[in-house]
């Protein structure tokens, strides 16, 4: 009878939510108003959720995965104390169940070693599976090296003692209603792993790289709503960067998850693609991959996972599903794999593969892509995982690791199935299931917290808890205003002078938070927040206008305003005003790109800005923007400030720049054209050559008119270049900031203008001729912070051996040219303050370019 208790027990425990009554487990069925018809009726709709019953027979009773059929015994659970106890359907009169020793509360079962437990910083006994070494307790410190082993042990032994049912739950996500896009209650947007008795906590991963994604209405207001990934790029600061990645993962880690899937790092190859503002690449794959590392060492610190994405060649959303880039590996290695390969090479947990294909098979299941390239040539350790939907067959063997979300819908299959599963070698399984385990070690996942939840335990955390912070907001506040770019200032016409009226003019000044419709569509965004899996609904943002009336509150400015798209009316209100502003924006989505490179109120800007200018009026133009614009009235206005989209402190950002409280420093991550046609459009037909190659963005435009450039952006001060020297080899690598460059340029930045300002150096690299490379790339950048007038900075621009070199599709390897390499230090792609050179000859570097290379 002992065994049938438990097993009643452990049922009860899987309806005790349904039941909420206490003595459901304290006291037996007795105090419970179900019968057992209801709870077997309960276990059989957990079981046909999991879309097992009948597979493996039943499931056992608190061990998701875990099936069972007659006189059989179930893994004890917390609900049975641990005890092993007889499968549902086993007979009445089985009692050939062992005695499960009770697991001290606390601890866990060392993985190899049934009744031993551990907790914290102690070593567990050594298996067979662990080479005999004592390795660490689960639960330990990710940072404890006091066992004979560490964590390849520890993994080892827990691959070791875990049946092949309960890897499966590690490589397969769950939480999702069968047949819908919704998750069940008390679910993350992905789930998977959970080991209760070796100490392993669920995977809980949400959206998104830029802030926690708003699910539902309660979330607003109680996570920070961030400016996107790409304005906080606009500041090209490492250290920012690192500040905003460790803020993202302090609120997902409150909010209950152990995974962000973010960043999104794809190079912006099409200048409308609906998810360019989530990406920290810009135009430039070099920008991203330096900014990528400190955001996931910055994530990675708090204990949370971040899964880089959306790899590989996910440039434009139409027709995602089925779009085909055709690219060759020079332009992949090159451009496209930069930004990844730098966030492999800080540790990133998770790769998310993409929708689409690339050279004709799925990003999800290229071998190519994901088994060649990241795997092999990266030395990737973390795991591939799917995005939601994103695999068409079962491609275990090509490189996908865990399949998200884990169920089907009318139109999409899951392929992760026990079936499939089933025909996987153990040592295939083992290294699919070892690399989140060593992930989620490293980075302390399994170290004991209040903070992770469990499934179906979830919902507190994940709709209620408060993670934003005083702390945050004044970090939210920064990012936007550092994220400000001055792209003109014609006759020094800002900043503002305290005592100026001015004329607010254009819808786009007051715009809306229209949050219950964005709440009934997933793919609205805002000019605060764009759509789809990457929105974070802003609470009550403050409007250009709200900001400036605020601001002119405290300065004693007046503000006169014409909030409608009527420009005649416009120039009558400015009228009585010193200047006049216009405001103009657009917004974006996952899941469409943009129709066009148009603000929304593009016919009133053209038309407001000409009658202003008519008026003799100085004109301010400002803009809120998803990514790139063309501006056909930027020449009848005197100053051009933009923003991407900047969350709540958009108005704020805007009012402290336009009077000067804040300096603008931002840089332009993306070309700002002339016209539309001279930026690559997405692909209307599946098939899509990538013909630019190497020519993506910027470099396809130079000896272009464009108007701004790519690294553009303007100060109220002025700051003088002047080179103190170039370097090559050994002389490079003893120079302070160049340790184990190749190439070392060295620089002072001067402040020659009137006020405190922050400059973004650049560094800009040619190619020898006849190597087929853009006349510039972009190989270095110094932000020089807070210099103060008259003030001077000494910087350096280190340039490694892997900054040299080009791919050669022939040998299928990184070569270093022959000639002569030209360098020019910058303050835009187009601003060059000076230059010089180097030349390469058969590996040797030299400053001599009058030799020519023989061999």
């Amino acid at each position: 009878m002992v065994h049938a208790r438990r097993a009643a027990t452990a049922l009860l425990a899987l309806i005790a939510p349904a039941c909420g009554q206490p003595t459901c487990l304290d006291g037996g069925a007795a105090g419970c108003l179900v019968d057992e018809d209801s709870s077997l009726l309960a276990l059989r709709h957990q079981q046909r959720e999991a879309g097992s019953l009948g597979a493996r027979g039943v499931e056992c009773p608190g061990s998701p995965g875990t099936f069972c059929d007659g006189n059989q015994c179930c893994p004890g659970t917390e609900a049975s104390g641990y005890h092993t106890f007889p499968c549902p359907t086993a007979d009445a009169s089985f009692d050939g169940c062992e005695m499960s020793p009770s697991r001290p509360s606390g601890q866990v079962e060392c993985p190899g070693s049934p009744g031993t437990f551990c907790e914290g910083n102690q070593c567990c006994p050594g298996t067979h599976s662990s080479d005999n070494k004592t390795f660490p307790c689960p639960t330990a410190e990710a940072s404890f090296v006091g066992c004979e082993g560490g964590h390849e042990e520890l993994v080892s032994a827990l691959l070791g003692a875990m049946s092949r049912e309960e890897k499966y739950r590690f490589i397969r996500g769950t939480g999702w209603k069968n047949g819908t896009y919704e998750t069940l209650p008390g679910y993350y947007i992905g789930e998977a792993g959970l080991h209760e008795k070796f100490g392993i906590p669920s995977l809980n991963m949400e959206d998104n790289g830029q802030g926690f994604r708003t699910v539902a209405e309660s979330i607003i207001g109680n996570v920070t709503s961030w400016p996107v990934t790409l304005a906080v790029a606009s500041s090209w600061s490492e250290s920012d960067t690192q500040r905003f990645g460790v803020a993202l993962g302090q609120e997902f880690r409150i909010k209950g998850a152990n995974g962000l899937l973010g960043p999104g790092v794809n190079v912006a190859r099409v200048a409308r693609c609906g998810r360019n503002a989530e990406y920290i690449s810009g135009e430039e794959p070099y920008l991203g991959a330096r900014l990528v590392v400190p955001y996931v060492i910055g994530v990675q610190s708090q204990k949370v996972l971040a899964v880089v994405k959306h790899y590989i060649n996910n440039n434009q959303e139409d027709h995602r599903d089925t779009v085909d880039a055709i690219v060759d590996n020079r332009t992949e290695w090159e451009v496209y794999y930069p930004p990844f390969q730098a966030a492999v090479s800080a540790g990133v947990g998770v790769v998310m593969c993409s929708y689409n294909l690339v050279n004709g098979v799925h990003a999800c299941g290229n071998p190519d892509t994901l088994l060649t390239d990241l795997k092999d040539k990266m030395g990737f350790e973390g795991w591939v995982q799917s995005d939601w939907w994103a695999v068409h067959s079962f491609v275990a063997e090509q490189g996908v690791d865990q399949e998200m979300p884990g169920d089907s819908t009318p139109s999409n299959d899951a392929w992760f199935l026990d079936a499939n599963l089933d025909t996987l070698s153990d040592g295939k399984v083992d290294d699919m299931v070892g690399r989140m385990l060593r992930m989620m070690l490293r980075h302390g996942l399994f170290e004991p917290s209040n903070k992770t939840c469990q499934p179906l335990e979830c919902n507190s955390s994940l709709y209620d808890a408060d993670a934003t912070s005083p702390e945050h907001d004044a970090l939210n506040q920064e990012l936007a205003t550092k994220a400000i770019m001055l792209l003109k200032n014609e006759g020094r016409v800002l900043p503002l002078q305290p005592n100026v009226t001015l004329a607010v003019l254009g819808s786009a000044c007051d715009a809306p938070q229209d949050v219950e419709a964005q709440l009934a569509q997933w793919d609205l965004g805002s000019y605060y927040n764009i759509g789809g899996s990457g929105r974070v609904i802003a609470h009550e943002p403050i409007s250009i206008y709200a900001g400036l009336k605020t601001k002119c509150m405290q300065m004693g400015c007046t503000v006169v305003s014409g909030l409608t798209d009527n420009a005649t009316e416009a120039v009558k209100v400015a009228a009585e005003a010193d200047v006049a502003i216009i405001c103009g924006a657009t917004t974006s989505t996952e899941g469409h790109d943009r129709a066009n490179l148009s603000v929304d109120q593009e016919d009133f800007m053209v038309s407001a800005a000409s009658g202003l200018k008519a008026a003799g009026k100085p004109i301010v133009s400002l803009t809120i923007t998803p990514g790139s614009i063309v501006l056909p009235w930027v020449d009848d206005v005197q100053a051009v400030l933009s923003v991407f989209l900047a969350g709540k402190y958009t108005g704020t950002a805007f009012a402290d720049t336009l009077f000067g409280d804040s300096n603008p420093s931002a840089k332009s991550p993306l070309t700002f054209p002339v016209q539309e046609s001279d930026m690559v459009a997405p692909c209307p037909e599946d098939s899509c050559p990538y013909t630019e190659g190497l020519f993506v963005g910027w470099r396809a435009l130079e000896g272009k008119p464009v108007t701004f450039p790519f690294g553009h952006g303007l100060s109220y001060t002025s700051f003088n270049y002047s080179m103190l020297g170039v370097a090559v080899g050994l002389e490079a690598s003893s120079v302070t900031g160049c340790t184990g460059a190749a190439v070392c340029i060295s620089a002072r930045i001067s402040n020659t203008g009137s006020v405190k300002g922050s400059e973004v150096a650049q560094l800009y690299m040619g190619f020898p001729e006849n190597t087929g490379e853009p006349t510039k790339v972009l190989r270095g950048f110094v932000r020089v912070e807070d210099l103060e007038v008259g003030a001077s900075a000494d910087v350096a621009f280190p340039l490694y051996e892997n900054d040299l070199r080009i791919y050669s599709e022939a040998d299928a390897a990184w070569t270093l040219p022959n000639g002569h390499f030209n360098l020019y230090a910058a303050a835009s792609s187009r601003d060059v303050r000076f230059d010089s050179a180097f030349a390469a000859c058969n590996g040797q570097l030299t400053l001599g370019l009058d030799q020519p290379c023989m061999g």
